[in-house]
């Protein structure tokens, strides 16, 4: 059974900032955190700048403040993370463009999501252009172009039955351009234009560059500007001939490679390699914002998205964040918005109220109430550097050891030691060498599993990058109280059964637990101060050839994670107690997919979202994408704070879950107004479907007869929510006749009549 989605979710997921002084990712049931690393398309409005970005959601920008917020997918929300294009519509609704998901759209007032996809019409979820023309609306996509109505998908093309108005299958709609009562499409096979007054049923290919591919069609009031690989190429409404090349220059030369081109305010933007322009419609030639920035073809993290205010205020955002030009042409002010150092999350630790973010090549980062502080992969220093962690890419193994100590294995280079607990932070570089003589090919450095025992020992396993190369693992290895490699555990010279160790914990009594990729878990009797000897091993019954993903000790119960499965041991025998079957494995890359809250409760990170276990009830709850706003199904690390709260890293970015959040109250209004529809109401034999809207946000109440007689209650019901299905609570159905709702909310009530036809 499929936990029911919660509704309310923070600032970092929603559309608005709650009151507090806690962090904006602490306020509510859920939270997001992305980084944004590729900006796809801006738009400036008053004291907001909307930003779509390629995997972080819809950025909300107050330049007023320079405060950010973000937006990202749920359910009942934005449709995804990874955006394409921005409109705002005649009717002031936003219309957000996503890969995969169909088009997001947000109400006028900026309370409400819906979605427009191919159930609706669209010949494709992908969205790649926008054009307005009134309350009608035409949509891009990689497989043809459809007509929005203002209230539905009129028509397709391609229709699915006759050929496709756009020769030599040239269906991908790259852009939209609109002027008077024609349009004109960018496709990856030429350009093509059509008349509103005859339907857009018929298309003509442009003469003379049917063959080339556009990236896009923007238009002002007198021109055409279509980007052909770095070209622009420009046609005028008012001089007939043929499309020509538009790079010339105010004050001499040409445009130097173009790579993205955008229409804002009526003005046609241009970045290139060299600089930002925008084009001069009177003199037919560019004219150059600034040379600053240079926007990298075939690159979408360093390519720029522009876009100008109606004050003339340019905005332009690659993966350093958002730059707004201030004053002269070359003084621009970046913002960042805030965000883990990547999103390919490997790991995750929780040192008090800080976590620890390990991600496979982006870096490193802590988060806590100051928000992040990260490492990013491309910043080293030499040996003794007390600041910077020396190469923090590859980063799998995360322990917090019993001093607060923090140990990451970045595999390949160095076991750094984080420490913290001095004025002045200290990292010591474990097995650094320069990396042509790494010892043993760096296998020393490729941690994977993590623990430390009741000694203050540190326990890591250990994988290879190399495995079906030259380079076995290396086993189990062990740090001392002084943090220095003491012994590696290998089949070859101890009782370890496996050089590849994929799970570690350490029992109450003090025993290690050892999960390994393909031969189960074994148990040790650590011998007090002897840590140069591992005893004989107690090999779990019925595991020998299972892969172990996960351990975690907790009481006298030892869970695993291997297979689908997850297991109850007895911490005292290892007999096998229980076992839940979780519907998916681990993911490729999960170093850390099972934790245990103070509760009990068991969580686990599979390929199909998370699955949260609750002993003694039998029942296994899932979260994916259908259910909750997790970054991505993949999940990888999950850590569990004391107060319940949910860390869950995946390999899209990471996500707070707080399952003991109750949303506040909803706001007393001074009159409740609502309205019951359809009313009147035909009953039929399945019943009715009677819906209420009103001027507050949850509603409770109970529907009489004309006796006075209660048949239904109902509670927590939103706008235009269902109400009655037309039975009574003893499961009869109504009569025609007068009926009355009484509803509550917010400590008013309110009446409503409603009738009922047959």
């Amino acid at each position: 059974m499929r936990k029911r989605w919660v509704i309310l979710f923070s600032v970092l997921t929603g559309l608005g900032a709650a009151s507090g002084s806690a962090p904006a990712w602490e306020r509510g049931a859920w939270s997001t955190l992305i980084r944004a690393y590729t900006y796809r398309d801006l738009l400036a409005e008053g004291d907001t700048v909307w930003c779509a970005t390629g995997e972080a959601g819809l950025l909300r920008y107050q330049p007023s403040d320079s405060s950010f917020i973000a937006i990202n997918r749920e359910p009942g929300g934005l449709a995804s993370n990874s955006l394409t294009t921005l409109l705002r519509d005649r009717s002031g609704r936003l219309w957000v463009g996503t890969l995969g998901a169909g088009a997001s759209r947000l109400s006028a007032d900026g309370t409400k999501w819906d979605v427009v996809n191919r159930f609706d019409g669209l010949p494709s979820d992908s969205v790649t252009a926008f054009a307005a023309r009134g309350d009608s609306l035409l949509i891009g996509t990689p497989r043809g172009i459809a007509l929005w109505t203002g209230t539905e998908i009129q028509g397709a093309l391609p229709d699915g039955f006759n050929p496709s108005p756009f020769t030599n299958g040239s269906d991908w709609i790259t852009g939209i351009a609109i002027h008077g009562d024609s349009a004109w499409v960018s496709t990856r096979l030429g350009v093509y234009r059509s008349q509103f007054s005859q339907g857009l049923t018929t298309w003509t290919s442009e003469a003379g560059i049917e063959s080339f591919a556009f990236e896009n069609i923007v238009t002002d009031d007198t021109t055409l500007i279509a980007l052909w690989g770095n070209a622009p190429l420009s046609h005028a409404f008012d001089t007939p001939g043929p499309w020509s090349l538009a790079t010339n220059v105010a004050g001499g030369g040409t445009i130097p490679n173009a790579v993205r081109i955008y229409q804002d305010q009526g003005k046609l933007l241009l970045t290139t390699e060299q600089g930002f322009f925008v084009w001069n419609s009177n003199m037919k030639y560019w004219v150059k914002v600034t040379n600053q920035f240079a926007s990298v073809r075939n690159d979408d993290h360093r390519s720029f998205a522009l876009t100008v205010d109606r004050n003339g205020r340019f905005f332009a955002a690659e993966q350093d964040g958002l730059r707004e030009r201030v004053g002269n042409p070359d003084l621009w002010t970046l913002r960042a918005p805030a965000g883990p150092p990547g999103n390919d999350i490997l790991n995750l630790a929780l040192d008090g109220k800080r976590l620890w973010v390990n991600t496979f090549a982006e870096g490193i980062g802590r988060l806590d109430d100051r928000g992040w502080r990260n490492w990013p992969f491309d910043v080293r220093c030499a040996p003794g550097c007390d600041t910077t962690l020396y190469a923090p890419n590859y980063a799998f193994a995360l322990l917090v050891d019993r001093r607060s100590k923090k140990w990451f294995g970045c595999w390949g280079t160095v076991i750094d030691v984080y420490d913290d607990s001095l004025p002045t932070p200290h990292v010591t570089h474990h097995l650094y060498q320069p990396d042509d003589v790494l010892p043993d090919g760096g296998r020393y450095t490729c941690a994977w599993a993590s623990a430390a025992d009741s000694s203050g020992g540190r326990w890591f396993g250990m994988d290879t990058n190399n495995r079906d190369v030259c380079c076995p693992a290396r086993g189990l290895h062990y740090f001392d109280l002084g943090g220095n490699l003491f012994q590696a555990f290998t089949p070859d010279s101890s009782s370890v059964r496996d050089n590849i160790v994929r799970a570690l914990t350490v029992d109450r009594s003090g025993r290690l637990w050892v999960g390994y990729l393909t031969k189960g878990i074994d148990y040790f009797d650590l011998i007090p101060n002897r840590p140069d000897s591992l005893p004989q091993p107690h090999t779990v019954a019925g595991t020998e050839r299972l892969g172990v993903a996960g351990l975690v000790a907790r009481g006298d119960t030892v869970w695993a994670f291997h297979g689908t499965e997850l297991v109850a041991y007895r911490r005292t025998n290892g007999d096998r107690i229980v076992s839940y079957s979780l519907g998916a494995g681990v993911g490729q890359g999960a170093v850390n997919p099972l934790a245990v809250g103070r509760d009990g409760t068991v969580w686990v990170g599979t390929t199909n979202g998370i699955r949260e276990v609750v002993p003694g009830s039998g029942s296994v709850q899932a979260f994916d994408l259908l259910n909750s706003p997790l970054a991505s199904e993949d999940v990888r690390a999950i850590q569990v704070e004391p107060s319940g709260v949910v860390w869950i890293g995946t390999s899209l970015g990471l996500n707070r879950y707080d399952p003991g959040y109750r949303p506040p109250p909803p706001p007393p209004v001074p009159q409740l107004k609502v309205t019951v529809y359809p009313n009147p109401a035909w009953l039929s034999s399945i019943g009715i479907g009677i819906k209420l809207t009103g001027n507050a946000t949850s509603y409770s109440g109970e529907i009489y007869d004309l006796q006075g007689r209660r048949l239904r209650r109902f509670s927590g019901v939103g706008n235009q929510g269902f109400v009655w299905d037309g039975y009574t609570e003893q499961g009869h159905l109504a009569r025609p006749g007068i009926y009355f709702l009484r509803v509550q909310s917010g400590g008013k009530s309110a009446s409503s009549r409603l009738i009922l036809l047959r």
